[in-house]
């Protein structure tokens, strides 16, 4: 048998001796200890071997709430609940449920049942008798000994049906299933709508339905099928399913549906993942089933998820004080401030990331770093979120939950909710010490805030928070207790304004390290957006309306014009005591990428008038429109050279290129876009230019990689699989490239594959540095960005929470 770390106990250590189990080894002797050693919050007693008087090894740890985990060692950190190996599942009152064992496999065997209740004593039930079913023990007792006999000692599984005292079934058999049932058959490749009729086809047209076929059904038969088909169709709506929270999440345009529309699919999102919740509480997942615990137990175990969701607060807290700081700590070349910006909002993303609930939380917060204060805002839970309908034991049949309750559940949850973002917010960082949390209603407008003290909560809120662990919504338990936290604040941006200002209201000098990355000494030095007011760009709204009319007269007039601009620049550069560079940047993340181009480090940018790149464009389009295609490829050079991280310069230059079949120029053009290039539509178009060259110069093979690079979806894909399919068929080749090759391929061509090493070190090098320097208008530019190359969802929240109003 696996036993782990001997500890050694001291005088007052509290323990008891179990008594001798049937099939125990001879010779070996079995108990419990307590007050011995570190021990979770929540959990009552180690499992262990005696060894002597005053020695004994560790083997099992027993919650308060019906599990029992192995453990190898004391600690204090509490151990995921899927990692359980004996748990019992209560009905009635709490007073009789199931016992589940985990198999070797990794699943949840239904191996007998129990009666009785932690605060009196235990006893188990089986039609076959066993040691457990003779003798009642108190709860530690009765956990240890059950552990022992069905995790250590290997006594074979019993599926049973317990009897009450009248006789009659009080806890439901688990079934052994003719053939495995995949519930979530084809909801990965079909539409949304089509996988739920098939799943409620397949159900009805079964005669023998098992019990989580019956609760999938009654789930998903609740939703209005003509209503979703109907938003899947204007609000494209997809469903992915999230690997690293292990749930389901639905896609959506939020544009193109109302706030009733986005909460009915919050609704269906969480019925999906209401049933892989009790899937993964019978050890399935995703898997098939094999054996189904019955219709009443998987409603049982679906109001479980909603009754602990608290146990995450106790979590929480000791992950933040044990746990190492983010582990995106250093997301490029550059650590972050223990402590600072980065690494709180980081770390608070992550713990809320991590719960993994069962109906969407929707948050953004704030953080100030001056007054060690956070504030956090989440959409309120709606009722539809909520079970419409629960199963009742003593029909055998199910019934409907009112409106009203179902309101009143889903505001008990919603507090249970703020319990738990309050804690992930004390968490993130021991220096916080005041948080507000705000439940807002989109709907109705309503929000209602609750303030905390970090010494307040830890010593109030925290236990009662664990206290409330598998107590009924219909308690009101949390809603009670939050009563005196409740304030008139709302929620709004606490940071300094002068760390949310933009870089042209922000006089304040960038740190050495940013100065040397971002070659600028000033905030103000990277602003690109230019004045509403500026008069060029005025003067250029006239000029552009007079091309049509006369084309030889507006070409004289847009050449002096960019003359104007440019003498006025080489002015500014002649004033400059310091290597400059006058350059335009379509946004501000263009700005933070142009030091990748830029050689000497000590170079310094002048900001290029918009009113430049516009009437150097329209100077370049007319010349192309006219067919002077020289002069536009003159135009279009010189454009890219004021505009070098600019994808629309590259598209100019390698358009008008193509014009006159400039292909290996046009290669060139394309590879030195693409080490700016981060949106996947320009990366896309890139691409598929590249491949037409390569094509055109005769390098096929390179040509059929850039083609197969082009990413999938964007308006440009079509266009190029077609071309891919046409250059297949002359090269004789039936199968396309696998994207490895392509890879591969391309690199060897010295094509650049975005989104490059480089520029992604550099976004997320000066993410860090201007965030922990509480620049953080320029930082949440940063965020997005890296977000959108690599769809993190921790970078997803901190965007959000940085550009909000």
């Amino acid at each position: 048998m696996e036993t782990g770390t001997t500890i050694r106990l001291s005088f007052l250590a509290r323990r008891k001796r179990l008594p001798v189990l049937p099939e125990q080894p001879s010779g070996t002797v079995f108990g419990i200890v307590w007050d011995a050693c570190p021990i979770p919050q929540g959990f009552v007693c180690y499992i262990v071997q005696f060894i002597e008087r005053s020695r004994a090894k560790i083997m099992g740890l027993v919650s308060g709430d019906g599990r029992v985990y192995r453990a190898l060692a004391p600690s204090d950190d509490v151990p995921a609940d899927e990692d359980a190996c004996l748990i019992l599942v209560r009905e009635r009152g709490n007073r009789v449920g199931d016992v589940y064992v985990k198999s070797d496999n990794g699943r949840l065997v239904h191996t007998s049942a129990f009666r009785g209740s932690t605060a009196g004593t235990m006893r188990e039930v089986a039609e076959e008798a066993t040691w457990n079913t003779e003798h009642s023990l108190v709860y530690r007792e009765f956990m240890a000994t059950m552990f022992l006999r069905h995790c250590v000692f290997h006594a074979p599984a019993v599926h049973v049906s317990a009897t009450d005292d009248a006789g009659e079934a009080t806890v439901p058999r688990t079934e052994q299933l003719a053939a495995p049932v995949e519930i979530f058959k084809g909801f990965r490749e079909a539409l949304l709508t089509d996988a739920i009729s098939a799943l409620l086809f397949r159900i009805e047209r079964n005669e023998h339905p098992s019990g989580i076929e019956k609760f999938a059904h009654s789930l998903f038969s609740e939703i209005d099928l003509a209503r979703l088909r109907t938003l899947v169709t204007v609000g494209e709506v997809s469903l992915a399913h999230i690997e690293n929270m292990d749930g389901f999440y639905i896609n959506l345009n939020r544009e193109a549906m109302s706030p009733e529309d986005v909460v009915f699919l919050y609704g269906v999102e969480s019925r999906l993942n209401r049933v892989l919740a009790v899937l993964k509480r019978i050890g399935v997942g995703l898997s098939p089933a094999s054996t189904s615990p019955s219709e009443e137990a998987c409603s049982l175990l679906d109001r479980m998820g909603f009754e602990e969701v608290t146990s995450h607060v106790g979590r929480l807290i000791r992950e933040g004080d044990h746990a190492p700081r983010c582990s995106w700590n250093a997301p490029g070349t550059v650590a972050c401030q223990p402590g600072g910006e980065w690494d709180v909002r980081m770390h608070v993303a992550e713990l809320c990331e991590g719960l993994n609930l069962l109906v969407r939380l929707e948050y953004r917060f704030d953080y100030c770093e001056e007054s060690h204060r956070i504030a956090l805002q989440f959409t309120k839970i709606s009722a539809t979120s909520m079970p419409s309908s629960l199963y009742d034991e003593a029909s055998s049949s199910w019934t409907d939950v009112d409106d009203g309750a179902r309101e009143r559940a889903a505001a008990e949850y919603g507090c249970r909710i703020v319990m738990v973002l309050a804690a992930a917010a004390f968490a993130a960082s021991p220096t916080i010490s005041n948080c507000l949390v705000e439940k807002h209603d989109p709907i109705g407008q309503t929000y209602r805030s609750f303030a905390f003290n970090r010494t307040a909560f830890m010593v109030d809120l925290l236990p009662k928070a664990l206290e409330l662990v598998g107590v009924p919504l219909a308690t009101g338990g949390a809603a009670s207790a939050l009563r005196a936290s409740e304030t008139s604040e709302r929620f709004r941006r606490i940071a300094a304004p002068e760390r949310t200002a933009a870089p042209r209201d922000d006089a304040r000098r960038l740190p050495e390290a940013l100065r040397d990355l971002l070659h600028a000494d000033f905030a103000r030095e990277l602003e690109v957006v230019e004045d509403k007011d500026d008069e060029f760009v005025m003067r250029f709204a006239q000029l552009q309306g007079e091309g049509p009319l006369d084309p030889a007269q507006a070409e004289a007039k847009l050449g002096a014009f960019i003359d104007e601009m440019q003498t006025a620049c080489a002015v500014s550069e002649l004033e400059e005591d310091r290597p400059v560079r006058t350059q335009f940047c379509e946004n501000h993340l263009g700005r933070i990428l142009l030091p990748l181009f830029i050689d000497d480090p000590s170079v310094r940018v002048l900001r290029a008038p918009d009113a430049l790149f516009f009437a150097q464009y329209e100077l370049c389009s007319m010349y192309l429109n006219c067919g002077a295609v020289e002069q536009a490829i003159l135009e279009a050079r010189r454009l890219l050279d004021m505009a070098t991280t600019s994808m629309q310069a590259h598209f100019t230059l390698i358009s008008a290129l193509a014009r006159q079949k400039m292909f290996d120029e046009v290669i060139d053009v394309a590879k030195h876009g693409l080490r700016a290039a981060y949106d996947r539509d320009a990366i896309a178009y890139l691409f598929y230019r590249l491949a037409f060259a390569y094509w055109n110069e005769g390098d096929k093979l390179t040509a059929l990689a850039c083609y197969r690079l082009v990413p999938a979806g964007e308006q440009i894909a079509a266009v190029a699989q077609e071309e891919a399919r046409e250059l297949m068929n002359r090269m004789g080749l039936a199968e396309p490239l696998g994207f490895a090759e392509a890879v591969t391929i391309a690199k060897a061509a010295g094509v650049p594959i975005p989104p490059t090493d480089e520029l992604y070190n550099q976004v997320a090098d000066a993410a860090v540095q201007l965030m922990d320097a509480g620049f953080l208008y320029l930082a949440a530019r940063c965020v997005y960005a890296m977000w959108r190359m690599y769809g993190k969802d921790e970078l997803g929240v901190i965007s959000r929470s940085l550009l909000f109003e």
